[in-house]
C-alpha cells in the first residue's frame, strides 16, 4: 500500500523517535490524565509510582497534565517519553463533553515534554471551540517542533450513533490530519480488519484507546493483543493498566506484544519512517 510521505520538521522527528523508538516503530502510551476528570487515581505519589512500574514494563510514554508531571521523578523518563495533556473537563460539569485548554506548548517544553495532546469531542455542543483549540495548538506545535497527539472521539448528539464505525473513525482521523495533528488516538473499530480500513484512510499514526476497565487483567491483555493484530501504530491504554490488579503484568504483556513484531509486518504511516 502506498503511503504519502509527510515531511516533518527535525524537532518533531527527533521527539517522535523517543516515543516510537522500538524496532517495531509501535508504542504503548499510558494516559494518567484522568484525575482532572474523575478525581484522584490513588495516593499522592501514585503518578510517580505508576511511572516507575511503566518504565520497568517497557511502556513508551505516559500522558499527564502539567502539574502532575512535576510529581514524577525525571529519571522515569530516561527511556520513556513524556506527553503533556493540554485539555481539561470534569465529570462534575453540566456539559461533560466540554474540553478547554489549560496550558501552552511552551509550558510543556519547559517540563521536558516529548509531545503534547489535545482532546476533541466531535458532536459535542462545544465542538466548534474544541476544533479551534486543536488548530491553535497545532500551529504552536509546528512553530516549536513539538509533536501533537489529537485524542478524537465522537461524543454527544448525532455523533453518539455509530461512534466506532469505520466511517466515523475515518472522519475523526481526517479532522486530526486536516487540522495539523501528528498522531491521532481513536476508539477501536471492533475488529482488526475494520481497524485496518481506518488505518488505510488516515495518513497519521493511529493509537487505539482502551476504554473502561475490563473484567480482568487477562481480558485487558487479550483485548490489547487483539488490537495489535491490526496495523495501528500502538495502544493508548490508561484505565486498563492503572486500574488492573497487576498493572506491571498487563503493561509488560502489551508492550511485549507491540514490540515483538518487526516494522515490515506492521507498516506505519511515513511520518515515522525515520532516516
Amino acid at each position: 500500500m502506498h503511503v504519502t510521505r509527510r515531511h516533518l520538521p527535525q524537532g518533531k522527528q527527533i521527539r517522535l523517535s523517543r516515543i516510537f523508538g522500538s524496532p517495531s516503530r509501535r508504542a504503548l502510551v499510558v494516559p494518567l490524565d484522568h484525575s482532572v476528570t474523575i478525581g484522584p487515581l490513588g495516593a499522592a505519589g501514585h503518578a510517580d509510582q505508576t511511572a516507575a512500574i511503566l518504565h520497568r514494563a517497557g511502556a513508551d510514554a505516559v500522558i499527564v497534565h502539567k502539574g502532575r508531571a512535576r510529581t514524577i521523578a525525571p529519571t522515569r523518563f530516561g527511556s520513556m517519553g513524556l506527553i503533556v495533556h493540554l485539555s481539561a473537563g470534569t465529570n462534575l460539569a453540566v456539559d461533560q463533553t466540554r474540553k478547554v485548554l489549560v496550558g501552552s506548548v511552551e509550558e510543556c517544553l519547559a517540563l521536558g515534554a516529548d509531545a503534547v495532546s489535545v482532546h476533541v469531542n466531535v458532536g459535542a455542543p462545544t465542538e466548534a471551540e474544541q476544533l479551534v483549540d486543536l488548530g491553535v495548538v497545532a500551529a504552536e506545535c509546528d512553530r516549536l517542533g513539538v509533536p501533537l497527539l489529537a485524542m478524537m472521539y465522537a461524543r454527544g448528539g448525532v455523533a453518539d450513533a455509530g461512534n466506532t464505525s469505520v466511517a466515523t473513525l475515518g472522519h475523526l482521523g481526517a479532522i486530526a490530519t486536516d487540522l495539523g495533528a501528528d498522531i491521532v488516538k481513536l476508539d477501536y473499530a471492533g475488529s482488526s480488519d475494520r481497524m485496518d480500513e481506518v488505518v488505510d484512510s488516515c495518513p497519521l499514526p493511529i493509537l487505539v484507546a482502551g476504554g473502561p476497565t475490563t473484567t480482568s487483567d487477562d481480558a485487558a491483555i487479550t483485548f490489547g493483543l487483539q488490537v495489535a493484530e491490526s496495523r495501528v501504530a500502538g495502544l493508548s491504554f490508561g484505565r486498563l493498566i492503572f486500574g488492573a490488579d497487576d498493572p506491571q503484568r498487563v503493561a509488560t504483556a502489551l508492550a511485549d506484544g507491540l514490540h515483538s513484531e518487526p516494522t515490515s509486518n506492521r507498516p506505519l504511516a511515513a511520518t515515522l519512517e525515520l532516516a
